[in-house]
């Protein structure tokens, strides 16, 4: 059964420039995600999929879910586009989780 917030769940958006090519961020995402992260001090029930052919990972949790797909965008550099849904009652820290996202983000691809 699902929670009734996931019905009416905001949603909030950004993208990330990486300075690797994207099947090197794609990689690092999938290393991040399958390990311990940020993702799971926000909810430790949060499981991760990944959709290899289209750069995707998926991850649903019991607080929120996320998606973050990597697009190339040169040679040496790629695109992460990132998307949050969070029930009403989180989307007061959606600044913070961003944050936090971009931080992690930051620190694998850099």
């Amino acid at each position: 059964m699902k929670p009734i917030y996931a019905l009416n769940m905001p949603k909030f958006k950004f993208d990330m420039n990486a300075p690797v090519e994207s099947a090197k961020a794609y990689s690092k995402i999938k290393t991040l995600l399958s390990g311990d992260n940020d993702f799971k001090r926000f909810d430790a029930n949060v499981n991760c999929t990944f959709d290899e052919a289209n750069k995707k990972c998926n991850v649903d949790g019991s607080q929120f879910k996320a998606t973050l797909q990597v697009f190339d965008k040169g040679a040496s550099s790629s695109q992460i586009a990132i998307e949050v849904d969070l029930p009403l009652a989180l989307s007061l820290f959606k600044g913070k989780i961003q944050e936090t996202l971009e931080q992690n983000l930051r620190k694998i691809l850099g």
